[in-house]
């Protein structure tokens, strides 16, 4: 007989195995049972609903059931929950709601450092519980009491992050927006540079007390962009701005406020900083001009959206800025008409002067416009093309991208032309 070769071996073996395994479900499924739920009472063999059998004993919030598998056990939680559990700390109701009463106790007598200890361990023996909630809160105001106004801000925080609709958000937001205050009142009567750690103080950050201060004003109108101080962190956060000079970022959160908060009580004193901060950031006519055009459709809108509420002295302060931002655009125009004039482009120089005449009529320079347009009417532009039929036959588009080039060269020249020292470029 000769010998079996290894792929007639391997057919063989596999004729063999599906024999068994026909002759095992020939014999009846009795041996595939239902496996059994670890909340059920009943019977394995039980088939009654689900929910009618349902008498579950859990205690905690992990499973009674290891599920970590693969490379899941090798995390940190993984194996600080098993470490734990192993030495007889793991969750536990009952442990967890008595340190809360114990810390409840402690917590009313003042005793707030011997509170905090209790109620961290409810925060380690019982979470992603009410009660976890609960401690979340206190540990934030044992902070808060003792004068760790940093951790005690993390604390809060922390909180809204793991339970977003917490019933504590309304006191959350009060607790941060007080330490927003005390921070920027601490900042101002003793500044620290940003790279100088504060060591002595426990009741202020580490660094940068007045970034802290504004990051805390985020969180309350992040956390309850809806709350009754929504709108006050706004606006807390744009003076903050304000004072500092800072005219973009006031701007920024000023037009957030008027967005997001149209009811908001602020809403006046919001467009008016807004309106004063929108000129400071203006650097002048041989830059960007956004910033101006902007301040005049504010301004327009103040008066006509405030008219009752306007005192007589804010109604003639913001006439005199619609009228010292309307000599700022003819102030723009006329520069841009010079040095068209100077170039000899004649038809834009008499653009930009007719515009400062019919825009600006009240204007100082209004008048100087019109005399200018006289002596420029008939000069015709002197061209930079010797041959300007062959230039529209080959490239039709040659006038648009000339213009467009004249005007960025316009504005360069501008710039380089202001030596005035009022207004310094953007940094």
């Amino acid at each position: 007989m000769k010998p079996l070769t290894n792929s007639r071996q391997w057919l063989l073996s596999a004729s063999v195995l599906a024999g068994v395994l026909i002759a095992s479900l020939a014999s009846g499924c009795a041996t595939l049972t239902k496996p059994d739920w670890p909340w059920l009472t009943g019977s394995s063999d039980s088939t009654d609903d689900l929910a009618e059998n349902d008498t579950s004993s859990v205690i905690s919030t992990e499973s009674p059931y290891d599920k970590d598998l693969g490379w899941d056990q090798l995390k940190g939680d993984t194996i600080k929950r098993r470490f734990k559990k192993m030495v007889g700390r793991g969750p536990n109701e009952s442990v967890a709601r008595d340190a809360l009463t114990a810390g409840d106790e402690l917590f009313v007598q003042e005793k707030y450092k011997e509170a905090l200890s209790r109620y961290r361990k409810v925060i380690d023996r019982w979470p992603d519980s009410a009660i976890e909630e609960d401690a979340m809160w206190q540990v934030g105001e044992c902070l808060f009491f003792t004068d760790q106004y940093p951790k005690a801000e993390d604390q809060y925080d922390a909180l809204v992050k793991k339970y977003p609709n917490t019933r504590y958000l309304d006191r959350i937001a009060q607790r941060q927006f007080v330490i927003a205050q005390y921070w920027l009142a601490m900042d101002a009567k003793q500044h620290l540079p940003l790279l100088v750690p504060n060591l002595l103080d426990r009741s202020r950050p580490l660094f940068d007390t007045r970034g802290r201060a504004l990051k805390a004003y985020e969180h309350v109108r992040l956390n309850d962009p809806r709350g009754p101080l929504a709108d006050d962190s706004l606006m807390a956060e744009a003076n903050a701005h304000f004072l500092d000079r800072q005219w973009l970022d006031a701007d920024y959160f000023y037009s957030l406020l008027r967005t997001e908060h149209p009811d908001s009580e602020f809403l006046l004193p919001a467009h008016l900083f807004a309106l004063q901060a929108k000129l400071q950031a203006y650097q002048g006519p041989g830059y960007e001009g956004g910033m101006l055009d902007e301040a005049e459709i504010l301004a327009d809108q103040i008066l006509v959206q405030f008219p009752d509420q306007l005192s007589d002295e804010e109604e003639q302060r913001v006439m005199r800025t619609r009228a010292e931002i309307a000599a700022q655009q003819a102030t723009r125009h006329w520069k841009r008409a010079e040095f068209y004039a100077k170039g000899k482009h004649y038809t834009s120089a008499r653009i930009y002067y007719a515009l400062i005449a019919r825009d600006y009529p009240k204007t100082m320079m209004a008048q100087r416009a019109r005399d200018q347009l006289e002596q420029l009417a008939g000069l015709e532009d002197v061209s930079d093309n010797p041959l300007p039929a062959l230039t529209a036959f080959l490239n039709p588009d040659s006038l648009k991208e000339a213009e467009l080039d004249a005007m960025a060269e316009a504005d360069a020249m501008i710039a380089s032309q202001d030596a005035s020292g009022e207004n310094q470029p953007l940094r």
